[in-house]
């Protein structure tokens, strides 16, 4: 069995599904994808930070 990834558990918003989200499940969406990776490292340590999770950290928009 593989390992799980990032991208497995990733779910993505195009930019007008993005901006029919209010603040709430913006903030909801942040910290589940947060949460994610925080389990991903503790299982299985070196990963990097998703260039997705990035752009949440710096307050952008993670539209694909």
């Amino acid at each position: 069995q593989l390992p799980v990834t990032f991208e497995d558990v990733l779910v993505q918003f195009g930019r007008e599904e993005w901006a029919l989200l209010d603040d709430g499940q913006k903030e909801l969406y942040r910290s589940v994808m947060r949460s994610n990776y925080e389990t991903l490292v503790s299982l299985y340590c070196d990963l990097a930070v998703p260039d997705v999770l990035s752009r949440l950290e710096k307050g952008e928009e993670p539209c694909v």
